[in-house]
């Protein structure tokens, strides 16, 4: 993998992403906010990779870490530290449904699940080879994740974006990634770390019933 990108360069660097979201993960298993948008924001670069297919993932990612954004800033951002923080103070004062502004549970919603199918996509380029049609994996990493929460326009217009995807060898190209087994390891790590952080999401949106927020 090549030399770590300072941050605030648009190079994708899956080394600051594995960094960004470890250090979300405090000793008492809450996830801090900053670190997960920061995380995330650096994830952006990777969409950016995958060229326009990947427009309707970065422009809604790009809003939800705006919206959680502001409510760090905002008077009650004391309440927005954590993840799990955000959520008892939403579900305690009845504000995960609000009409007037997106809470912050559903903001996050949005963006937890689509932590599974970067996830899913990633373990598409560690897996495959590149005599495989990486547009048919990417299309099924979307199928089993995110498609279930798109309407049938959205979830065509996607399957036909994912045929102007660069191919597999492309991508670890951009990526600066090699296709050598420490490369694959190195991905493997970052899916790992995106997988522990979802499965801790996961568990603290169902314990509040919250994974079905409109």
């Amino acid at each position: 993998m090549a030399a770590h990108g300072a941050k605030g360069t648009d190079e994708f660097d899956a080394f600051r992403v594995l960094q960004l979201f470890q250090s979300c993960r405090q000793e008492n298993g809450e996830l801090l906010m900053d670190c997960y948008n920061d995380a995330y924001e650096e994830l952006c670069k990777l969409f950016k990779l995958f060229g326009t297919a990947f427009t309707f993932v970065t422009s809604d990612v790009v809003e939800k870490i705006g919206i959680l954004r502001d409510y760090r800033k905002s008077e009650v951002g004391v309440h927005y530290q954590t993840i799990q923080t955000m959520v008892k103070y939403e579900v305690d004062n009845n504000l995960t449904n609000q009409k007037k502004k997106a809470s912050g549970c559903r903001t996050l919603l949005r963006l937890h699940r689509a932590l599974e199918f970067i996830s899913a996509l990633l373990a598409k380029i560690r897996d495959t080879d590149n005599k495989s049609k990486f547009s048919h994996e990417a299309t099924a990493a979307y199928d089993t994740t995110l498609a279930k929460y798109h309407p049938w326009l959205i979830r065509k217009a996607v399957h036909v974006a994912m045929y102007i995807l660069p191919n597999r060898e492309q991508l670890l190209a951009k990526m600066k990634v090699e296709d050598t087994p420490e490369g694959k390891g190195q991905i493997n790590k970052l899916i790992e770390q995106l997988d522990s952080v979802y499965d801790i999401t996961q568990e603290l949106y169902s314990k509040n019933n919250l994974l079905d927020l409109p």
